[in-house]
């Protein structure tokens, strides 16, 4: 067996197939994940563009012949019922920390479209690396940022999310890594073209009137519009930001598509972008029940039932993040899903609904720790709940 064989390369010198341990020299301050092994040509690109110029390669690691075939399939999924309390923990903090950084990232971009400025694409495009990275790693960490971060700004926020769900979605379905990276930059840029209209369209709760309705429907053509800008902007993407508001029943806009007409990977946009609207509420996040949501979804006829259910199964019956209801009377938060058995997950109790306040916080194992089932989702509003406080001081606590 080889043992550790690290050497330090230059950017020039690596190679496609190769295992990077770390960044050992760069020219930026900008956050890349430096683990694991060179899957493209356009990763070597991204990290140059990036000011990447030496890593410490494992050559012990990876292998030139092993990469061709890596490429035309994804990473392999990880178990996360294997993962430890104590990795997951970390999983926890890790993905926290870049939803933060995402978030500033993906900001940073808007602000440029709105300045009419020419806008950092490379940046965002690493970004959509690292979603892929966090979620191949942990499934559940990355998801339960989705159900619990606090924004004021629904479009940086909805962007984030509908890039995570978008890279759950192509994961469970087992599409190649080409499809997972065009999916999750997909999630990030179909909604750019919101950017450039004005902010009361999407950020006001107050009723939008016909003449806000047509206005907000334009965002589709600008956002193409400006994805065309960018020479790296596969088709794929293109395509999701044209029809992700089509719908098989011919009801979507902007061309009334329907059917075989809408790809499946605009119709899996469209559904992701259904529920991630659903969840944020254009901004009212404490205002959450996503159970209600997915029947909704299933029960629309302007979605394919399949891919609707598939959807489901991929982020779970009750979604990591999702604030549930024992039938010993406590709330919880779901934290790590079973995938042997979707209705016991792992959950975080912490509020007695019968003494009516907090408790200890206790982390329960549903399949094997406890006979207590979940009677349901519940809407934090209903007991005044702050979740990402919760989320906060009880999840990333060391």
């Amino acid at each position: 067996m080889l043992g550790h064989m690290k050497k330090i390369v230059s950017i020039d010198e690596l190679q496609v197939g190769m295992f990077v341990h770390a960044i050992t020299q760069s020219s930026t301050k900008l956050a890349v994940k430096s683990q694991g092994v060179v899957k493209a040509l356009s990763t070597i690109d991204m990290l140059k563009n990036n000011g990447v110029e030496a890593l410490e390669v494992d050559l012990s690691k990876g292998s030139f012949a092993e990469e061709k075939a890596e490429q035309t399939a994804p990473p392999p999924a990880l178990n996360n019922n294997n993962i430890s309390r104590e990795q997951h923990q970390q999983d926890l903090a890790k993905a926290n920390a870049l939803y933060s950084q995402a978030r500033t990232i993906h900001n940073d971009f808007l602000l440029q479209l709105k300045g009419g400025q020419s806008p950092d694409f490379d940046s965002l495009h690493t970004l959509s690396q690292e979603i892929i990275d966090s979620v191949f790693e942990n499934t559940d960490a990355l998801a339960c940022l989705v159900m619990l971060q606090e924004s004021n700004d629904y479009l940086v926020q909805h962007s984030l999310n509908c890039s995570i769900l978008m890279t759950i979605f192509a994961k469970f379905k087992g599409f190649s890594q080409a499809e997972v990276e065009d999916l999750t930059l997909a999630g990030l840029l179909m909604d750019c073209g919101m950017a450039l209209l004005p902010s009361e369209l999407y950020n006001n709760s107050a009723p939008l009137t016909e003449a806000d309705h047509t206005l907000l429907r334009t965002h589709v053509d600008i956002g193409y519009e400006i994805a065309e800008r960018f020479s790296d902007v596969p088709p794929l993407v293109l395509d999701i930001i044209a029809h992700h508001h089509e719908r098989i029943d011919g009801t979507g806009y902007p061309k009334q598509l329907s059917g075989d007409d809408i790809s499946v990977y605009s119709q899996m946009a469209g559904i992701v972008d259904s529920y991630e609207n659903m969840l944020s509420a254009h901004h009212d996040a404490s205002n959450t029940c996503s159970q209600a949501f997915l029947e909704d979804l299933q029960n629309n006829s302007a979605h394919d039932t399949e891919l609707v259910n598939e959807f489901i199964k991929a982020i779970g019956l009750y979604p990591v993040g999702s604030l549930v209801k024992l039938t010993n009377g406590k709330l919880a938060i779901v934290v790590k899903r079973n995938y042997k058995d979707p209705l016991k997950p792992t959950v975080m109790t912490f509020y007695s609904t019968r003494n009516k306040h907090l408790t200890e916080v206790k982390r329960i194992d549903l399949y094997c720790q406890s006979s207590d089932k979940i009677v349901g989702c519940v809407r934090p509003d209903e007991f005044n709940l702050n979740l990402p406080g919760f989320f906060k001081s009880a999840l990333l606590e060391k």
